[in-house]
């Protein structure tokens, strides 16, 4: 039997749950300590899931020797301090998505996992998901060409949620990060990641701060509170000359944006479901593989073995912080083209 990795758990809010129930019966990782600013969300959590070792500082996890690892599930403007913190005290991170709020702060993040050799994985469950995986698969084997154009799309009709992601100290940002970096990462993936070169963007919560919807099945929400955009759309141009359109939305009236779409030379893809579109035997061809359903909790559980196992045997991040810096680089230039009113150029960060 192969020990297993021995990993803090730093915030113990919803993600956390999420991320403990899947590590449920799990014996490649044991969580061993839980810190949280809130001592009963720690405490709770620690006798929910048997954790010996309560902390309300982070900074407790990281002066034990036995813990190589700890799981990041902050809210989004903590996200930076304790990656940094721990990847300098030698420990590998897996932080939830997004990896940061801001470029700055993903910057940060990125040059301290290069400078400490140490992993840092950005919790992407969807990376897991059977048509992300089979989506790769297609791309990777050329069947599309080219890709020359895609839509990166994700929206809800009412969904605002609350509590830390309302507010700018907390959350940072909001749509555009919170369920748009999903989106984003999907279609960057797929592209091969891309360099971006500049963006144009709106953002805006028109709605989100004008009322709280009591419709019936709406999420609710203190209007007073949001203080971070509920709606952006980006066109995105890229080095390799390909360009994307990228639409996220927590509230509107309207039942869908659209869906993740890339066009590519010799065909094009679509996801939700999966269809391959092309040219084939004289005749228009679609193709719906049929995939398995992956529930949530598989996809966490995947995606914290993948970051065990990348530990184990000392294979790279699975969801490189080089990657996902792409993301933090369209998202700033989105809300710094919404301030400004006008294309901005964007850069890449050297790390």
């Amino acid at each position: 039997m192969v020990e297993p990795l021995r990993m803090g758990l730093i915030g113990a809010g919803n993600i956390a749950q999420a991320h403990m129930r899947a590590l449920v019966g799990v014996d490649e990782i044991e969580v061993v300590a839980v810190a949280d600013l809130i001592e009963e969300r720690a405490v709770n959590t620690s006798k929910r899931f048997g954790i010996p070792h309560v902390f309300t500082d982070y900074q407790k996890i990281l002066e034990m020797d036995d813990i190589e690892a700890v799981s990041i599930c902050t809210w989004n403007q903590a996200h930076c301090r304790p990656s940094v913190d721990a990847l300098r005290a030698g420990k590998h991170v897996l932080v939830e998505k997004p990896m940061s709020a801001t470029l700055v702060d993903a910057t940060e993040m990125t040059k301290a996992a290069h400078e400490t050799d140490r992993i840092l994985m950005v919790a992407l469950k969807a990376r897991y998901d059977s048509s992300r995986i089979a989506a790769k698969a297609v791309v990777d084997s050329g069947v599309l060409g080219d890709i020359y154009y895609a839509e990166a799309v994700a929206c809800r009709r009412c969904g605002i949620p609350g509590g830390s992601f309302l507010a700018k100290a907390t959350g940072g940002i909001g749509t555009t990060a919170d369920i748009g970096v999903y989106s984003l990462d999907a279609v960057l993936h797929l592209m091969g990641h891309p360099k971006p070169v500049s963006v144009s963007g709106v953002a805006n919560n028109m709605l989100g701060t004008k009322y709280a919807s009591q419709a019936m099945g709406c999420w609710s929400w203190d209007p007073e509170a949001l203080e971070v955009e509920d709606f952006g759309v980006a066109s995105v141009r890229f080095e390799n000359g390909a360009f994307m359109v990228f639409k996220t939305s927590w509230i509107m009236n309207m039942d869908s944006l659209g869906g993740n779409v890339l066009l590519g030379t010799t065909g094009g893809l679509k996801m939700n479901p999966l269809t391959v579109f092309r040219q084939e035997f004289g005749m228009l061809t679609d193709v719906t593989p049929q995939l398995p359903e992956v529930r949530d909790e598989n996809t966490f559980r995947l995606e914290n073995l993948a970051f065990a196992e990348a530990i184990r045997e000392g294979k790279p991040s699975p969801i490189p912080a080089d990657e996902m810096l792409l993301t933090n680089v369209i998202i700033q230039g989105l809300i710094d083209s919404a301030a400004a009113g006008r294309e901005v150029e964007v850069h890449v960060p050297e790390v």
